[in-house]
């Protein structure tokens, strides 16, 4: 029975975090399609990390803000700096184990799995321009 649940009992929801290393104009077609999929799927509660940049000036961005909130609520997305995130990534379980409040949810018992997917060559191939916006 998951979560130590005993008969009768039902147990938590699921949490699901999907956090998008993506550039920002992939967002809103990942987003619609996670919702049409996986997460109609079961009753899981989702969260969205989004990673900046968030457009390429204001106007872009609440373009973007507007064409999201179609598939996202603000309490369900945060929106993290890529300097930060690339840190907290590489970091997990430097994150996991010095602090304590996350290590007593951060077990066995509480997260089915981790799964980081990276599937880019590295170096900037061409990429310049993009970050040069």
């Amino acid at each position: 029975q998951a979560h130590g649940a005993g008969p009768g009992v039902e147990p938590p929801p699921r949490v699901r975090l999907y956090y998008l290393a993506v550039p920002s104009f992939l967002y809103f077609n990942i987003c619609r399609c996670l919702k049409a999929t996986a997460i109609a799927a079961d009753k899981s509660i989702d969260r969205f990390v989004l990673e900046k940049p968030f457009g390429r000036d204001t106007e872009t961005c609440e373009a973007l803000l507007k064409q999201l909130s179609a598939v996202l609520t603000e309490d369900v997305s945060y929106r993290i700096d890529h300097y930060l995130g690339k840190e907290l990534i590489m970091s997990l379980l430097v994150l996991r184990f010095a602090n304590i409040c996350f290590e007593a949810i951060w077990n066995r018992q509480n997260i089915a799995s981790v799964q980081i997917i990276f599937k880019e060559r590295v170096g900037l191939d061409g990429r310049g321009g993009y970050f040069d916006q």
